[in-house]
């Protein structure tokens, strides 16, 4: 596993050795930067130090009205991340790519980070296990730095959690430990959001809420803090790691304490409960993709204790319901390939392969186009309603991340390497037909008056999510590109470990045959 983790930090976040880059990976790397740019162009004003976004943008006017969430937001972190992770890996095979851009996405990404302040507040939250101040992102802008309004609902642990993770990104990109110290700060918030009140078998009842000001339970605040808890594990992971974390939690009898831990324990022990929560009250089994949420029985958010040693209390939920959104299997299908690599148990390859087959299955459908056949992915009637564009990207993102162990086969190649195919297939489309100023209708194979009901109006988080789509499509082919088929060999008379054929089907030792099979993610010649 110590050997595929450095292939694969390698391969994302260091710059390339010398290779041949694809056309594809660079006309993709070439129009995501292209999109970006003229997103933040159109769809921001205040400058460099307010980095104000617009909720929409109209095409024919070139004007900009409303004030974007801090969700919208975080569209553009994730974009210039998307983006430097790719331009981090064609250094030295396209240095003039690389030199034109990425000092100043890194910069821009700098300004993006400052600007986020303008959705800062602070607030006393009385959580399951502990009574404390916390600085975090509201939902609305505030009108200076540090005012926005956090507290009841205006803030919900998923926006912390997209966050967090641009935040670790940024982190492994740059090297810059503000971005370390405020993810972590991030993931600990929504770490204090975990239901911990014991139930009757005196265990977790587990699951964090939409938000502070929530009972419901939602895939879209469990799902995203897998991944960046995994990378957080990775950082801070050492030999001499100290236990410096103090942990809140609740005893089975009830009794509120605390603890100090090392943080890689604490962060992978809370990905793996989240990941197995989710996957246990919010898998539906029938469809083989997630339910959007655990609706409570109650709104009102309850208390045990009294003054000083008030605490918020377990609130129990009905079954599972809602759209099944693309973005709330993406989660789970990157946490369960990050969760796979770091521990090469092979329950998590299973979910990499089950989840890669069944997310396809259910939001992948053929449409005939001129002779040829494209997989749309879901979209929204109109730009001003719904936000598919960018729960696809989520999903896309995922299948990038479960690409290198997914091995069930459709057609020919993995599922994941078909959705990815499809969306390659779908972009390019989009932009050689529908491209105006460098942005792209939602509906993508349909063009500008079918996607919005108002052929005029985007929105800056669908060209985003678009840009960060080509970006990571970029990411794809280059690691692609500078990996040449790596295979090991073992002995047919003493296999170890857990083999998969190259369908995802187990196959017991007895039953090994000579040829080629999957092992903790990499391929193994038995001889």
């Amino acid at each position: 596993m110590k050997a595929l983790l450095s292939v694969l930090i390698a391969c994302t976040l260091s710059a390339g050795s010398a290779f041949a880059i694809s056309e594809t990976a660079q006309r993709n790397l070439e129009r995501a930067i292209l999109m970006t740019d003229a997103t933040m162009e159109k769809s921001f004003s205040g400058g460099t130090s307010a980095m104000r976004m617009y909720d929409t943008y109209n095409l024919r006017t070139q004007q900009g009205s409303g004030v974007a969430d801090v969700w919208p937001y975080t569209a553009a972190l994730e974009a210039h991340c998307s983006v430097l992770e790719a331009l981090s890996m064609v250094k030295d095979s396209a240095p003039q790519l690389y030199a034109d851009n990425y000092e100043r996405f890194v910069t821009r990404l700098k300004q993006l980070f400052l600007a986020l302040d303008y959705y800062r507040g602070t607030y006393t939250l009385r959580s399951y296990a502990q009574v404390r101040s916390w600085s975090i992102y509201g939902v609305h802008r505030g009108g200076s730095k540090g005012t926005a309004a956090v507290t009841g609902i205006e803030n919900v642990y998923d926006d912390q959690m997209w966050i967090c993770r641009e935040l670790v990104r940024a982190y492994k990109l740059t090297g810059d430990k503000d971005y370390l110290e405020k993810a972590e700060y991030l993931a600990n918030y929504c770490i204090d959001g975990w239901d911990c009140c014991p139930d009757a078998n005196g265990q977790d009842y587990g699951g964090i809420t939409w938000g502070p000001g929530y009972n419901s339970k939602h895939s879209c605040s469990n799902g995203p803090i897998i991944q960046p808890l995994v990378w957080l594990y990775e950082i801070y992971k050492s030999d001499d790691e100290p236990a410096d974390l103090r942990f809140f939690y609740i005893l089975p009898d009830g009794t509120r304490t605390n603890e100090m831990r090392r943080h890689s324990d604490v962060y992978l022990e809370m990905a793996k409960k989240v990941y197995a929560w989710q996957k246990e009250k919010l898998l539906n089994k029938s469809t083989g993709v997630y339910w959007d949420m655990l609706g409570a029985v109650t709104g009102e958010i309850k208390y045990v204790g009294e003054g000083r040693n008030s605490y918020r209390d377990h609130v129990d939920s009905h079954g599972p319901s809602g759209t099944a959104y693309t973005y709330n299997t993406g989660t789970m299908l990157a946490g369960t390939a990050e969760l796979y690599r770091v521990t090469g148990q092979a329950d998590y390859l299973t979910d990499v392969n089950e989840l890669s087959q069944s997310s396809w299955r259910q939001f992948a459908k053929g449409k005939r186009m001129n002779g040829v056949v494209y997989y749309e992915w879901p979209t929204d009637p109109k730009a001003e309603e719904g936000f598919n564009a960018w729960f696809d990207n989520v999903l896309m993102r995922a299948y990038v991340d479960a690409a290198p162990y997914n091995t069930t086969v459709y057609n020919g190649k993995t599922y994941a390497q078909n959705a990815l195919s499809s969306y390659q297939q779908n972009l390019d489309y989009a932009f050689e037909h529908y491209n105006q100023q460098n942005m792209l209708p939602i509906n993508l194979l349909n063009g500008w008056e079918v996607s919005t009901g108002n052929a005029d109006v985007t929105k800056g988080f669908h060209q985003l999510a678009f840009a960060s789509e080509y970006a990571m499509l970029a990411v794809w082919q280059l690691r692609q590109d500078q990996q040449p088929e790596n295979i090991s060999h073992t002995n047919i008379s003493s296999p170890a470990g857990v083999f998969y054929d190259l369908l995802g089907h187990r196959v017991p030792p007895t039953q090994l045959k000579k040829g080629i099979y999957i092992r903790q993610g990499q391929k193994v010649s038995i001889k």
